[in-house]
């Protein structure tokens, strides 16, 4: 029997670390991809970042357009609505046997509920993880109630989601998909980099991805503004800055950006959307990495870049020693990025000091799919931890 197995793809960031999965689902004889695009994907303002997934040669089973294109709190409420209807014509219509969706946006949390509401057992990545600054927390959380199979990244995380209810036997630690990412990637040179996307690098270089966070401890665009400061104010420095996702607030974070960008003409680029493999490329050649994104503190660890967090976005994650974590001020940033920028402190950045295992996470997730009973309704029951256990 042949497991239709439907992927999940909302983002560029996510479409990046499900790649390898993606491909060994593509190469099983066992298994049968069902790929659902949707999300900033489907964006030109975003950088219709499904061309990437076309040049793949991924097959896409579905492209689901769900963002009207508004930023606030509301209108990405009645958005989530309406991909939750979507999610389920969608899935009816596919009709696969396990649905994997990875991480913790609402693009996700509507697919879960989709595939819950009809039924289908969810295989979640990412799960068990604490980022405290942003509204993620809560819906990766509420992700894993309502999935069947879990894949984390370290062993405590796989502890997290054990302690929220989930079966121990239906938990696994496989380590982080973004290894798997750098270790199937073939880097583009500086110089490609450099041509293909128009940005200046063999020079002290600070690749930016700043992301509007709704329970930061500060405003998105005062913290943004604190950090353009804080780049503005390091001599010789120059600046590539990476476009938002589509969250709450990210018209006002573009607003300051797009500013910044045009008042510093001869030290800033702006690149709306690398993809996959131009970014990190990008930031294997950058002399340090900025802002709040995940790959702060997850990617530029791995290939051994230092990076400075801003805010309270990753809060929860693990750090490295490579990531250098300020106070959210211009001069608290400043000051890390001088130190990030010191050749002895480059000399404690160690590609191999990761929590987040070996490359095969791929490989290791599909084979476990594809030996697990799914059942169809997927019931569970919550795990109680023995008491005096917390």
């Amino acid at each position: 029997m042949t497991l239709r197995i439907c992927v999940f793809t909302g983002t560029r960031a996510d479409y990046g670390l499900l790649r390898t999965l993606v491909r060994a689902v593509e190469e099983s004889d066992r298994a049968a991809l069902l790929l659902v695009v949707s999300g900033s994907h489907l964006s030109v303002e975003h950088g219709l970042t499904s061309r990437e997934i076309l040049q793949d040669g991924v097959p896409i089973a579905a492209e689901i357009p769900i963002w009207s294109g508004g930023d606030t709190a509301l209108s990405a409420g009645v958005d989530l609505g309406a991909a939750v209807s979507r999610y389920t014509e969608a899935l009816a219509a596919l009709s696969p046997d396990v649905v994997v969706v990875l991480g913790d946006r609402l693009e996700a949390l509507a697919m879960a509920t989709a595939a819950t509401v009809l039924s289908l057992p969810i295989a979640h990545i990412h799960g068990g993880e604490v980022t405290e600054g942003a509204m993620d927390d809560a819906l990766r959380h509420a992700i894993t109630k309502l999935s069947y199979l879990h894949f984390t990244s370290t062993a405590g995380h796989r502890e997290r989601v054990i302690q929220l209810g989930e079966e121990p036997d239906r938990v696994f630690s496989l380590g982080s998909p973004a290894v798997d990412a750098l270790d199937a990637v073939d880097l583009l040179s500086e110089e490609r980099v450099s041509a293909d996307f128009g940005v200046r690098l063999g020079r002290p270089t600070a690749l930016v991805t700043f992301h509007p966070a709704a329970m930061d401890a500060r405003d998105p665009v005062e913290l943004v503004g604190e950090m353009l400061a804080a780049l503005d104010s390091v001599a010789g420095l120059g600046v590539i800055i990476t476009g938002t996702n589509s969250d709450i607030g990210s018209a006002g974070v573009r607003d300051e950006i797009a500013r910044y960008v045009a008042e510093h003409a001869a030290t800033a680029d702006y690149v709306e959307s690398f993809g996959n493999v131009g970014y990190l490329s990008a930031m294997a050649h950058s002399s340090v990495v900025v802002g709040n994104s995940s790959s702060v503190v997850l990617e530029a660890p791995l290939l051994g870049v230092p990076s400075v967090l801003v805010g309270d976005r990753q809060k929860g994650r693990p750090i490295a020693r490579s990531v250098l974590v300020p106070e959210p001020t211009a001069e608290g940033i400043a000051g890390a990025l001088r130190t990030a920028l010191e050749p002895a402190f480059r000399e404690v950045v160690d590609r191999r000091e990761t929590p987040f295992g070996p490359p095969g996470f791929g490989r290791r997730a599909l084979e476990i799919i594809l030996s697990t009973t799914l059942p169809v309704p997927p019931r569970k029951r919550f795990w109680d931890l023995p008491r005096g256990v917390e």
